[in-house]
């Protein structure tokens, strides 16, 4: 049971009169001495809801309780003092109505009333706790909010421009929802998603999502954790948003160079595992091109491999400008390609692979015209092996490069 601390002579007039009324509520604890008080307050306040002093005009040692208390009565002591006055004593008793005495309560007043008035005034030294903890919360870089278990804001440390009425000075987040304030309404429609899942299932949720506004990108550190009363019941979410913006970019610099090949700036091998696995039903369906240079090693022969190099780097250029933008270019060998144009069917990528064909006379080094080798398959859904779909267009790369060599051979005869 809570605790409040009686200021009075034990026995007395004070002392029965409060232990009537707060009986079954609160557990009276009555002390002579206001220096004794201050010892307790410094050893263990976390129980105590309120001080209540009789007649202070009449008590050595009140004013250093009650200094002791206004120094204290922050974010780590949220104790409320009152004064137990009489009719007699009113006018001298009120004197001390300043911080941290909160309220003045008179012999002879109902149980009811004296009951609500502790209680309030306990209320009354917590909102200003908050309060103060609150100016704690927004001299941080980060954003910390509470919401209700509907998913709606009760308190929010910041307003960040990501918001519709962020600088309106009279505008209010509390008692709203993502959906109702956010100006990215894809990131919106997540976040409140996310909260039902918190509060339904009181497990925790960490993400990162991307937001830009007004011309500035910001990728921002989600972290929420349900709140609980004491029963366990989901009673709201607290939630920490950091802005995580340069070490994502770091992160995504450091993943795209492990994914890059140095020479082409395509994607390297390694990507093209880590894309396999990315694939879904969205993408088929999914057509895959086998290509290789044709000749290299003669170039490198003949003009050496710096040469050579630009070879390799203009069959790259005459895909990407054949291919849909979209698609994933990865250089698999020194010059062997395996590009995925998801959502392109077998009629379109033979289209695509005439094109190919066509444009590579205007790509030139050394006076030498290129030459790639393509071959192409297509899977029509995820039920097929993108293995032996890529095996296909191996296959039929190769047969393009015979069929090449043999023409060759056929004119030079």
């Amino acid at each position: 049971m809570r605790q409040v601390i009686v200021v009075s002579n034990p026995g007395g007039e004070g002392d029965l009169f409060l232990e009537e009324a707060l009986q079954g509520i609160y557990e009276i604890r009555t002390e002579l001495d206001p220096d004794r008080v201050i010892d307790i307050l410094k050893a263990d306040a976390d129980d105590i809801d309120a001080v209540i002093i009789r007649h202070p005009s009449n008590r050595a040692g009140v004013e250093r309780l009650l200094a002791h208390m206004k120094e204290n009565n922050s974010v780590i002591y949220a104790i409320p003092a009152l004064i137990l006055t009489d009719e007699e004593h009113t006018a001298v008793d009120e004197a001390f109505l300043e911080d941290p005495v909160v309220d003045v309560l008179r012999m002879g007043e109902s149980k009811d009333v004296i009951r609500n008035r502790v209680r309030r005034a306990g209320q009354l030294v917590n909102s200003v706790s908050f309060g103060e903890f609150a100016k704690m919360l927004r001299a941080l870089p980060s954003l910390v909010y509470l919401k209700d278990a509907n998913g709606k804001y009760v308190f929010s440390s910041q307003y960040w421009h990501h918001l519709e009425h962020y600088d309106d000075p009279d505008w209010t987040i509390r008692g709203k929802t993502d959906m109702e304030i956010r100006k990215d309404t894809e990131n919106a429609k997540r976040a409140y998603e996310s909260d039902l899942r918190v509060i339904s299932s009181g497990v925790g949720a960490s993400y990162i999502i991307e937001e830009n506004e007004d011309g500035i990108q910001e990728f921002l550190q989600i972290i929420k954790e349900p709140l609980r009363y004491e029963d366990g019941k989901i009673r709201g979410i607290i939630a920490l948003i950091n802005n995580v913006t340069e070490q994502e970019r770091l992160k995504r610099q450091l993943e795209k160079l492990s994914f890059t090949d140095e020479l082409t700036g395509c994607f390297n091998r390694a990507y093209e595992d880590s894309y396999v696995r990315m694939l879904d039903e969205t993408n088929y369906p999914l057509s895959i091109i086998s290509a290789d240079c044709d000749d290299l090693k003669t170039i490198n022969d003949k003009y050496g491999h710096m040469v050579g190099d630009e070879y390799i780097r203009m069959a790259v250029t005459l895909m990407r400008s054949v291919l849909p933008e979209d698609s994933v270019i990865c250089r698999t060998g020194g010059d062997e390609f395996v590009a995925f144009l998801p959502n392109v069917d077998e009629a379109r990528v033979n289209h695509l692979l005439t094109i190919l064909s066509e444009m590579e006379d205007i790509f030139q080094i050394q006076n030498r015209r290129l030459s790639v080798s393509f071959g192409a398959a297509t899977m029509n859904s995820k039920e097929g092996s993108i293995r032996e779909t890529i095996a296909t267009s191996d296959a039929r790369m190769y047969q393009d490069k015979n069929n090449k060599k043999k023409k060759r051979n056929d004119e030079t005869e």
